[in-house]
């Protein structure tokens, strides 16, 4: 190959780069699983950083919401809602310190308290697979999950 047709290559190839983070500024959303879901989310935020906060403040006020029906289905039947109800616990917490991650700038932490809830929300999910009765915690943890995984994603373009 000549010169001049390695020059060519590498500068298609550097286009398609541009082209994709071009797309990246106007959209974070496109490196999630869910992006739909991310975007009803993070609500038109074009910066990362702040995409992935409020996409985790989103989360925790549904986790709060999730708790709270686990703690109403707990007084009628069990069946794995305790399980469910210590992880949205859990989940809550390890979000709440992904937050303050994001203010000290430590992605190494953001990215394991965002595996951590990720990992509750999925053991609930697992727990209530087949459980009959307790399909909106089931539904919960699913929704919940899918968010959490938005965020870890959101979380690896953190800067």
């Amino acid at each position: 190959m000549t010169i001049l047709g390695m020059i060519f290559v590498l500068l298609a190839a550097s286009c398609r780069s541009a082209a994709a983070f071009s797309l990246f500024l106007d959209d974070p959303c496109t490196v999630t699983d869910f992006p739909a879901l991310c975007r009803g989310t993070i609500k038109g935020q074009k910066n990362v950083n702040a995409a992935t906060d409020v996409a985790i403040a989103e989360l925790m006020k549904r986790t709060r919401q999730a708790r709270d029906i686990a703690k109403k289905e707990l007084k009628v039947l069990d069946g794995g809602v305790s399980t469910c109800l210590s992880n949205f616990n859990s989940a809550f917490d390890n979000l709440d310190k992904a937050l303050k991650n994001i203010k000290e700038g430590d992605r190494f932490s953001l990215n394991i308290n965002l595996s951590a809830a990720l990992t509750d929300y999925d053991t609930c999910s697992e727990t209530m697979k087949g459980t009959p009765g307790n399909n909106a915690i089931y539904k919960s943890a699913g929704v919940l999950y899918k968010m959490a995984d938005n965020c870890l994603a959101l979380s690896t373009l953190f800067n």
